[in-house]
């Protein structure tokens, strides 16, 4: 199951969504002579937008976004000169990007008829995307249970809009079903940037270690004897350790 579900993840991995930031618009930049860029189907980032609207409760007060990061979970900066456009078969608009890699995605009614394309000026495969989903108020080390389970359901949609047939009927084989944002008992892994040591959930007294590893977290999505309040205190190393 674990294996099914590193797959469904790498799958959803490489999304950029169509979207405006809390930054100045960057610059137009023409990415046509980079060979094999990041390119991705605008209609893909439409279904994870219908995912968030279908299950909102599960966090009522937070709103979508998705973060650029790189492969091994670390986040990216200005230095990296990242650029996105939405292409369709008439136009090409720039897509701005947060200085801390953050999107705020807009649905564009005229993008998704044209079956537009979101391209990044990289190589695929250097950078992905994945949703984040943060109720107000929280420090940045903790999660609510919740947002990731609407996590979980965003990425799914979008994972399923981009595989083929074939695709999907053998991980619907593994999870015994098609609903695999709500299987019961999943556990999922979130990207976290390198050196984490330690990631516990609680709730009214109650606690559990998490399964960690140096970029990544193990959550348990699927146990709904963790209320969607739960919180996950995640634990970094500190620097020079």
């Amino acid at each position: 199951m674990k294996a099914a579900l590193f797959l469904l993840a790498a799958l959803a991995g490489g999304l950029s969504g169509a979207a405006s930031a809390a930054s100045d618009e960057p610059p137009s930049v023409n990415v046509n002579s980079l060979k094999n860029p990041e390119m991705h189907a605008y209609r893909s980032v439409w279904a994870g937008l219908d995912a968030f609207e279908a299950h909102h409760a599960l966090a009522p007060s937070a709103p979508l976004k998705f973060r650029i990061l790189r492969p091994d979970g670390s986040p990216v900066s200005t230095a990296d000169g990242l650029a996105l456009r939405l292409a369709g078969d008439n136009d090409s608009v720039p897509v701005p990007i947060g200085a801390d890699g953050l999107l705020t995605i807009a649905r564009d009614q005229a993008a998704y008829d044209a079956d537009a394309t979101l391209i990044l000026n990289q190589k695929a495969g250097l950078f992905h995307a994945w949703p984040e989903i943060r109720t107000p108020g929280l420090p940045p080390n903790v999660r609510r249970l919740g947002d990731l389970r609407l996590e979980c359901r965003v990425m799914v949609a979008i994972a399923k809009e981009r595989m083929s047939f074939v695709a999907k009927a053998a991980l619907n084989t593994l999870m015994l079903g098609s609903d695999w944002g709500g299987r019961k008992n999943m556990n999922l892994a979130f990207p976290v940037p390198n050196g984490l040591e330690n990631a516990r959930i609680s709730h009214d007294g109650r606690t559990l270690e998490l399964t960690v590893h140096d970029n990544d977290y193990m959550a348990p999505v699927g146990d709904r004897g963790w209320p969607d309040d739960a919180l996950i205190a995640l634990r970094f190393a500190q620097p020079g350790r």
